[in-house]
């Protein structure tokens, strides 16, 4: 069985438990959904392994369009209310964005939730077919030592954790059962299935099956080569592409996602000036709503036709290193700390609205006037820093350890195909497989593999115990904490193989040490080509995006400052010449709250759901669909945008305060 999504398993029960009264099973509600989920539907639903009902589905997305509706609808009354009690009048485009939210937001999530198992099932493609080059790696392995088509397919369904596995398992029971007239023929029926989306994938199984009616020895082991070889050349082709069509949708979204909207905040209060009316309400919606909607639509659109290439390395749940971590209470003292960064910010705001205001209080002043500490230091950075506090300090406690097992694992894969190759000529040698450990561990000191080949060597001799035992035992095997499936997998072969023949064995190691260095090879090509396209997105939304976020910050305020002190001087329709509609622009700028530090916050939670959204688009084209990757390298990134940002707008304030003194 694949993974399923409980979160979608649990809220579909959710809604059909509390909620069913939003949608009645009725002779509508069938011709709905057979106008929504046609015939295909059931094979998607049957592909995903998600056992749930076309009704439950629907319900759950009603049921999430409505309750999201329903907050919406309560934050608008909550506006007009607080408008109401202040004698502040809303004005027609504020309505008009405070509709466009109540009503495209809860839309969205209502086809998201409808079609997620269409998507999900798309994921599930995307990522068996990056597992390819790992089961045909097994594939070719074991019939390289072993011609033999159906063990070939156990031992790749046996070794593998991958989501294509689990299809190959099924053949495997298939076959078992008669459903095919022996494994040649599951073969020819499974490359028909997924030649579908995988033409390179269906080649290379139907040379698989050539390679066992080859007489000669070197010519099997040349069309199992061809065969690894079009896997390869396919995988890398269609990456190929992808990052060639990959150039426009990323301007596009450096554009609009990025450059433009924070270019745009500088214009923001000379906007009175042509007689538009600019409000908080309506800066929030646009830049803290809509437009991060409209990256995260975008950038799910790219991501979903990402071709997988090579999956990352599965971490085990059980690995001594991720079982002292505690998520929940980690999320906790994350978000206490976050919070616990906010109150100075919260103290600010406060204090003047409880605490009247003095002409004689200068300090009071200073804390609450824009032309005081928020001049120089806008206060709801504080927000800022606590949001970005409890997001990284989450992100990098829970996840750094992931990503250490991770390297760890990538590491001793990459030392493993060397050891191979010299555990390989050294058994060529007629040596022992207890000499040739020990050999290859001496040669590699130093490196993680080595300690393992040198365990192993002393289990042997030592212990006395059989090669499987040396390596696989749960009390002394020298694998027992090796969490990487393709060591384990390559050397279970070995250990088959040695049973067999050991000068057999000696060359397939030695071929399979120079077939792990083409796939290695491959995979780093494949990560150079798309790490070219990601690295301008990864240094914009860690630095050029906070830096020009706070540089149009700053003149925001300069723009704000300059039109209230025509405000401030101009008691006539015109004073020395300047005319009246600026005087007018400021007022209208500041009567709607759109103070300086305000904006900060605005444009600070914007910036946050930036880094969020382009961290998880660039890890996405980089390293697939892999949480702990994207979570580390959001508590990375985090900390670096929200720094850069905070010192950018504290410096340019401080600069553009000293070109204009306020009266």
């Amino acid at each position: 069985m694949r993974p399923e999504p409980v979160w979608f398993i649990k809220g579909t029960s959710f809604a059909k438990k509390y909620f069913f009264w939003l949608l009645k099973n009725n002779e509508r509600t069938q011709q709905k959904l057979q106008r929504y989920f046609p015939s295909e539907y059931e094979d998607i639903l049957r592909f995903s392994d998600l056992e749930i009902e076309r009704y439950d589905i629907l319900l759950f997305a009603y049921t999430a369009a409505f309750l999201s509706f329903l907050c919406f609808f309560v934050a608008d009354m909550l506006l007009l209310c607080i408008d109401f009690f202040f004698i502040v009048q809303l004005d027609l485009m504020t309505v008009i964005l405070m509709l466009i939210s109540s009503i495209l937001v809860p839309f969205i999530l209502l086809n998201l939730l409808a079609y997620y198992p269409k998507t999900y099932a798309r994921h599930l493609q995307i990522h068996s077919l990056g597992d390819i080059p790992e089961i045909l790696s097994y594939l070719v392995m074991y019939l390289k030592l072993v011609p033999n088509l159906e063990n070939s397919v156990k031992f790749a369904a046996a070794e593998s954790s991958s989501t294509l596995a689990v299809d190959l398992r099924k053949l495997v029971w298939d076959t078992e059962i008669r459903l095919y007239h022996g494994m040649n023929d599951a073969i020819v029926h499974f490359a028909i299935r997924w030649g579908r989306w995988s033409d390179y994938f269906k080649r290379s199984l139907h040379l698989l099956r050539s390679s066992i009616q080859e007489r000669d020895e070197a010519s099997r082991i040349i069309t199992l080569d061809r065969a690894l070889d079009v896997s390869l050349e396919g995988t890398k082709e269609t990456m190929n592409q992808f990052a060639n069509r990959l150039h426009q949708p990323t301007v596009i979204l450096y554009s609009i996602g990025i450059m433009i909207p924070l270019s745009l905040v500088a214009m923001l209060p000379a906007a009175g000036l042509v007689g538009l009316r600019i409000t908080i309400v309506q800066v929030f919606l646009i830049y803290d709503l809509l437009l991060p909607l409209f990256v995260y639509l975008y950038t799910r659109k790219i991501l979903l036709s990402r071709p997988a290439a090579f999956q990352p390395s599965m971490i085990p749940p059980d690995h001594p290193a991720l079982i002292p971590i505690k998520k929940r209470k980690r999320l906790i003292v994350s978000s206490l700390m976050g919070l616990f960064v906010m109150i100075p910010g919260l103290i600010f705001l406060i204090i003047p609205s409880f605490i009247p205001l003095n002409a004689s209080d200068e300090i009071l002043y200073f804390i609450s006037d824009s032309h005081g500490l928020n001049s120089v230091f806008p206060v709801t950075l504080f927000f800022i820093w606590g949001i970005a506090t409890a997001v990284s300090l989450y992100c990098f406690s829970v996840y750094r350890p992931y990503k250490k097992v991770r390297d760890e694992i990538k590491q001793m894969e990459k030392e493993f195909s060397d050891a191979l190759y010299i555990l390989g000529k050294r058994i060529s040698e007629e040596k022992s497989p207890e000499e040739s450990f020990a050999y290859a561990a001496q040669t590699l000191q130093g490196t993680r593999i080595a300690e393992v080949f040198s365990q192993t060597s002393y289990n042997l001799i030592a212990l006395h115990t059989s090669l499987h035992d040396a390596l696989y035992s749960k009390e002394y095997g020298s694998l027992q904490y090796v969490y990487s499936d393709r060591i384990k997998a390559i050397l279970r072969l070995f250990v088959e193989g040695t049973k067999r023949s050991q000068r057999a064995v000696s060359t397939s190691l030695i071929r399979i040490a120079d077939h792990l260095k083409q796939l290695q090879e491959v995979e780093k090509k494949i990560n150079d080509m798309l790490y070219e396209l990601t690295s301008t997105l990864r240094s914009t939304v860690s630095v050029f995006a906070p830096l020009i976020a706070g540089v149009t910050l700053s003149i925001t305020t300069l723009i704000s400052t300059i039109l209230l002190s025509l405000q401030a001087k101009q008691s006539l329709d015109t004073i020395d010449g300047v005319p009246s509609f600026l005087s007018s622009a400021a007022g209208s700028f500041m009567t709607e709250n759109i103070r300086p530090e305000y904006f900060v916050f605005v444009i600070g939670v914007y910036l946050i759901e930036l880094v969020i959204l382009l961290t998880r688009f660039t890890n996405g084209l980089n390293e697939g669909d892999d949480t702990a990757s994207f979570m580390y390298s959001l508590g990375k990134t985090m900390p670096v945008s929200i720094i850069v940002f905070s010192l950018t707008v504290i410096v340019g304030q401080y600069f553009f305060s000293q070109l204009i003194s306020p009266t």
